[in-house]
């Protein structure tokens, strides 16, 4: 009888073929083999899960190869990779959710202080020299920094007072000298 897996890509009348049988069942070592290869090869292609291939990874964007642990090369390239996707909302956001191990961290962009501020349950790990050099890499000039905040508790809770609005323009007919380009407008607070 030819094994299950290979049941599903063959016509029905090769089921009770005995010669494909004995192939299958002499061959299933190599195809694993092959298929295991196959899969490792394809974790080198993503920096955060190569192993051998991380001296690839290190000559790409470095230039040379890392002195340090293959932990510490992975962060490394992550941070690079960063820095050439720029300082966007949903980078930084992947900067705090790296930096903490229970992924329950909320990424807020403290605008009157100009600080990214990353607010994290106090009882955790967080890396808080991982999301300093990752930000610092990628971070502008009229970006102060980064700020921190533990939250005790579970939940984190985060209000925001926003304001929405509708403006109505005079159009060019009815325009006329002294007249402001606002015909009426509307806010309302959310």
């Amino acid at each position: 009888m030819i094994p299950d897996r290979y049941t599903q890509v063959l016509p029905p009348y090769w089921y009770e073929n005995e010669v494909a049988n004995y192939h299958f069942t002499g061959a299933s070592s190599s195809i694993d083999d092959f298929d295991e290869r196959r899969r490792e090869i394809a974790q080198q292609f993503i920096p955060y899960r190569a192993t051998w291939g991380l001296d690839y990874w290190d000559w790409l964007y470095f230039g040379k190869k890392q002195t340090s642990t293959p932990n510490e090369r992975r962060r490394n390239l992550q941070r690079q990779h960063w820095a050439y996707l720029g300082f966007t909302p949903s980078v930084l956001r992947a900067i705090g959710l790296t930096a903490s191990p229970s992924k329950k961290v909320e990424m807020v962009e403290d605008f009157e202080q100009k600080v990214i501020r990353y607010a994290h349950s106090a009882d955790e790990s967080f890396d808080y020299n991982h999301a300093i050099l990752a930000v610092e890499k990628i971070r502008p000039v009229h970006c102060n920094g980064v700020a921190f905040e533990p939250v005790s508790g579970d939940t984190l809770t985060f209000t925001i007072n926003a304001l929405a609005g509708m403006k109505s323009y005079h159009t060019a007919g009815e325009f006329r000298v002294g007249m402001t380009p606002i015909k009426w407008q509307e806010e309302v607070s959310l």
